[in-house]
């Protein structure tokens, strides 16, 4: 008789129906640091759990409220980007979405421009309107130096250098820009292993300013065209050129912008190639670890826009499709994009994803 109740009693608890989960309120935003609060349905009423799954798994008990059944809890996200939102009741799990978590509004991210990687890992922070150069480091924005509005910042070695909205080239010298060269027209700087500094001018030149103040061209003859490949780097058209960097090979790297290619010069030979496929109205150039060439190109007729990758071997695959009008490109390969309408630094994931760094 005792074994018969058992077994019913057994037959009875594995008939029972299972908890039913559902949202009542879930928030599909939170911000980084700032209490967020879900409430869920669990019927019959049962010990459950929150988790959320993202850069790391948070699992937090969900208390029960004074309506039966409804459940609440809090927590503040740790970091920014999208995590997973299910509730655990027994070895039963339901998922309820996804929250996009962003940063908080920095102060001092006003008019953010351009951008450049640092061997630290921070980044450096160039602004168009005259507010202060900035650092961003561990997601959070310290002032640099004042001076003119910036509209290229470029890093080599642990020295920073920029191009101000004057025309005029600077290096950061402790807390302030000290003037390298008198205006001359400057859209973006790069420097090489022997101190020589290449300047981007709009017109169509790249001139190289020696450390002793002497100033040469080496590409582009200040026409508009897209010519020259295979010969004297001095005797080919450019067509506006925004940025140019330094690579991994010691080569020069133009973009050249309204021809929608990267520009290589070899500064040994003097000779200039296009390098890789289109990449789009390039405006921004990083050189990435590995030697590939990081390209951020505007939207242009409802075409393009966003950040291509160009290995050594020339082969140029887009990474993102977004806004994006700099890119910088980490030591370790981490790439960052700057939005300068949106005012956002964002994270670009190996898997094409945007992770909020810093927003203004």
């Amino acid at each position: 008789m005792i074994r018969a109740l058992s077994l019913l009693f057994v037959v009875a608890l594995g008939s029972a129906p299972a908890p039913s989960v559902h949202a009542v309120s879930v928030p599909r935003h939170a911000v980084k640091g700032v209490v967020w609060r879900a409430v869920v349905s669990v019927l019959p009423p049962a010990r459950a759990t929150l988790r959320v799954v993202g850069p790391k798994t948070i699992a937090v008990p969900l208390r029960a409220t004074k309506r039966r059944g409804r459940y609440q809890a809090t927590l503040r996200f740790p970091f920014a980007g999208s995590w997973c939102i299910a509730v655990s009741v027994g070895k039963r799990t339901t998922r309820l979405g996804s929250v996009a978590v962003d940063v908080q509004r920095d102060p001092l991210v006003k008019d953010p421009f351009t951008i450049a990687a640092e061997p630290s890992g921070s980044l450096v922070v160039g602004q168009l309107d005259d507010a202060p150069l900035l650092r961003i480091a561990h997601a959070r924005a310290g002032k640099v130096a004042g001076g003119p509005g910036v509209v290229h910042v470029y890093v080599a070695g642990s020295t920073v250098y920029a191009a101000g909205r004057d025309g005029v080239v600077y290096r950061l010298d402790g807390s302030k820009l000290t003037p390298l060269t008198p205006p001359m027209d400057a859209s973006a700087v790069a420097v090489d292993a022997a101190g020589n500094l290449y300047v981007a001018i709009y017109a169509g030149w790249i001139r190289r300013v020696a450390p002793d103040g002497t100033v040469t061209n080496v590409a582009g003859n200040g026409t508009e065209g897209y010519s020259g490949d295979g010969g004297p780097a001095t005797s080919a058209q450019l067509f506006h050129p925004h940025s140019i960097a330094i690579g991994l090979d010691g080569a020069l790297y133009i973009a050249d912008t309204e021809n929608r290619r990267i520009r290589r010069v070899d500064l040994a030979t003097g000779r200039i190639s296009t390098f890789g496929g289109a990449v789009g109205i390039t405006v921004s150039l990083a050189a990435g670890p590995d030697g590939s060439i990081y390209s951020a190109d505007l939207v242009r007729d409802g075409a393009g826009g966003g950040v291509t990758r160009t290995t050594p071997a020339g082969v140029t695959t887009r990474i993102l499709r977004s806004e994006a009008n700099s890119v910088a490109v980490s030591s370790d390969g981490a790439v960052y994009v700057n939005q300068w309408q949106a005012k956002r630094i964002q994270l670009l994931t190996p898997a094409g994803k945007l992770v909020p760094v810093v927003r203004g």
